[in-house]
């Protein structure tokens, strides 16, 4: 776990700049879901339009390739989950840090385009013990902006193309303080509080970014500025 960490630095970035055309308006239900556990995570139920959608919609942001379970572990003994955490995984696919965090107590939420991942991940927090949990919705992120947006932490390995759309996005729903974390590529015009780097069990290195969302009010009050 965190003995895998091999070097550690603070970044000081200089600010990058924000991008992305508007598609025309679209209008998208989201998913109804809920959270609950014993461990007193509230019930989270999001039904609302998107509009003004980003470019990216029903795009593919990722391309599947499971995180090593060492970058997992890694990743959630560094974020020092608590059962007040809800963590939003962007392109979950099997789960596997939906799971983690659910077994470290915090309730967990993965986002996945692919119907079969999503059916092998709710298989795999059935398996683990944590579905109560556990949520796993077969949607695209973008089109969930209330789910998102309850999140005190997402996780998301995503392209870098995939990063340019998803990231300005990101800045303009979540709430000002949540935690970011990027695996392998770093998020666009986003100043990183940590770097962390992870060794997997066959030496690769795997750089991990760790972020606070900065302003997204201001963010919003641009975006208007600019419509």
């Amino acid at each position: 776990m965190m003995s895998r960490f091999i070097r550690e630095r603070l970044v000081v970035a200089g600010a990058a700049r924000f991008g992305g055309a508007l598609l025309p308006m679209l209008l998208v239900a989201a998913a109804v879901f809920a959270i609950a556990s014993p461990w007193g995570a509230r019930a989270i139920r999001a039904l609302d339009p998107v509009i003004d959608a980003r470019r990216g919609v029903g795009r593919s942001l990722s391309v599947y390739e499971p995180s090593r379970m060492e970058v997992v572990d890694g990743v959630i003994g560094m974020l020092g989950l608590g059962r007040r955490d809800v963590l939003v995984d962007i392109g979950s696919g099997d789960g596997r840090f939906v799971v983690a965090a659910a077994r470290a107590g915090a309730s967990a939420v993965g986002i996945e385009r692919q119907e079969p991942l999503v059916v092998r991940a709710r298989d795999n927090a059935r398996m683990a013990g944590v579905a109560s949990r556990a949520t796993f919705l077969h949607a695209d992120a973008l089109t969930l902006p209330s789910v998102v947006s309850q999140a005190t932490v997402v996780t998301m390995f995503l392209t870098p193309d995939g990063l340019d759309v998803l990231v300005p996005w990101l800045e303009g729903v979540l709430r000002r303080g949540t935690r970011v974390v990027s695996h392998t590529w770093p998020a666009p015009g986003w100043r990183p509080s940590r770097v962390v780097l992870v060794e997997d069990a066959g030496g690769r290195t795997w750089p991990i970014y760790l972020y606070r969302v900065p302003a997204a009010d201001a963010y919003a009050a641009r975006a208007h500025r600019g419509s």
